[in-house]
């Protein structure tokens, strides 16, 4: 397959980010590269990590407009950033992670080694979806692993599948492996925005509950009434999962009608109830019974 004319629509959509960086003198101590894409409307989807020591940020097309932006969503956690910017380049269309195959082709964009001149794209396949990585002292999950090369400065450009949508935000490479670069799933920039157009800043959707996955093996050797879903194993005071009723023990099954495998998942229901103002809805396995919360 020619990909030479979606990469040739897809770049006029991606933007190189430079910062700069200084002390507590105001000295400058240096400069930073990075790449960032047009989500519409002045907005732009990077790392967290692109900009997250940046004195000034400066986006730049390769057509040689240049714009300065400003961090108007952060959320160190994920490694996601949103920048607003008069800056206007084409909106690109925002897809899902939730529909990733293992071996679907990708293609990562950005700008490697801060070579200005136009994005560089390299192709590759999902490799795994769900992965967690763990980075210092954080860990990042349920991000898409690629053999698509990354490069520094490729840093918060897109991972595109073959209709052209954004399905990740390119965020790491592991030093001295061969082929192996993560991506953010492009579900939690989508989130991120709708909830700055709603209320005009950033606030991460929480519920106040800790789960993990049931699955198969796990249902047995701890005799779980249900295969799939997620166990509760802390509520936490006084959170609203505390007022919605659930308890520790709880096996959530479905939220906001949808079955739910993973922390990914819940997080998005929980994200998406939050956008409309309203509490999410989960049935869940309470021993034999089948409970509807709330």
């Amino acid at each position: 397959m020619d990909y030479s004319e979606l990469v040739e629509r897809i770049s006029r959509s991606v933007v190189a980010v430079l910062t700069r960086v200084t002390d507590i003198w105001g000295f400058e101590e240096g400069r930073s590269f990075g790449t960032a894409f047009s989500a519409g409307g002045g907005l732009y989807i990077t790392a967290h990590h692109v900009v997250s020591q940046a004195e000034s940020i400066v986006l730049a097309t390769p057509d040689g407009e240049v714009a300065e932006a400003h961090v108007v969503a952060a959320d160190p956690g994920d490694d996601l950033a949103v920048l607003a910017s008069d800056l206007r380049a084409p909106q690109l269309a925002l897809g899902s992670a939730l529909r990733l195959r293992v071996g679907e082709p990708v293609l990562a964009l950005g700008y490697p080694l801060a070579m200005l001149d136009r994005p560089t794209a390299t192709l590759g396949i999902v490799s795994a979806v769900g992965r967690s990585l763990a980075l210092g002292d954080k860990t990042f999950e349920f991000l898409i692993q690629t053999d698509a090369a990354i490069n520094p400065g490729n840093s918060g450009g897109p991972l595109v599948n073959s209709r052209g949508e954004a399905v990740g935000i390119n965020t790491a490479i592991i030093a001295g492996a061969q082929g192996i670069g993560f991506a953010i799933p492009i579900d939690l920039a989508s989130i991120a925005i709708e909830i700055l157009r709603r209320y005009g800043r950033y606030v991460r959707p929480a519920i106040g509950v800790y789960v993990a996955a049931v699955n198969k093996a796990m249902a047995a050797v701890y005799k779980l009434p249900v295969e799939q879903g997620l166990l509760v194993l802390n509520v936490a005071p006084g959170s609203p999962a505390e007022e919605m009723g659930l308890r520790r023990g709880d096996i959530i099954i479905e939220a906001d009608g949808d079955r739910v495998s993973n922390v990914f998942q819940l997080r998005l229901a929980i994200a998406r109830a939050f956008v409309e103002g309203r509490a999410p809805k989960f049935k869940i396995a309470r021993g034999n019974k089948r409970i509807e919360l709330p």
